[in-house]
């Protein structure tokens, strides 16, 4: 598997988590069929310029963003507290929205579940999508 294909992959998950997209969304976006997505997200195959320029697009980002795999260890890591981080405020928000709290309880209670160990994935973060409107 090749270290380029491997990278790119992460780094287009990482992404695309960060998007709260699923696969199947983005492939839907990116009119690939969404097995091709997987394939594509754990660095079994790559794409064609055509769907780099449709994944920059439809993820808001540079492509060279989509090439920065200096960090692949870091980003590994980075997914899994991503993944952790969206599970458990998920659940955060049932429980809250059961407990009919605010909208503004319900996000300062979110920042509060910010615990010092995603220190680490929330500075991968920002700097992979520094400038990038997240909303």
């Amino acid at each position: 598997m090749s270290y380029i294909k491997k990278g790119f992959g992460t780094n287009v998950k990482l992404i695309r988590k960060s998007r709260n997209l699923t696969q199947e969304k983005l492939a839907e976006l990116i009119e690939i069929d969404q097995r091709q997505m997987a394939r594509i997200e754990v660095g079994e195959s790559f794409v064609t310029a055509e769907t780099i320029e449709k994944l920059s697009a439809v993820l808001n980002v540079p492509v060279k963003l989509l090439f920065d795999i200096e960090n692949i260890e870091t980003d590994k890591m980075t997914l899994e507290v991503i993944e952790t981080y969206n599970k458990n405020i998920k659940k955060l928000k049932k429980v809250m929205e059961k407990a009919a709290l605010s909208n503004a309880q319900t996000e300062l209670i979110c920042l509060a579940a910010e615990a010092p160990e995603r220190k680490l994935a929330r500075e991968r973060l920002r700097g992979l999508l520094t400038g990038l409107d997240l909303k």
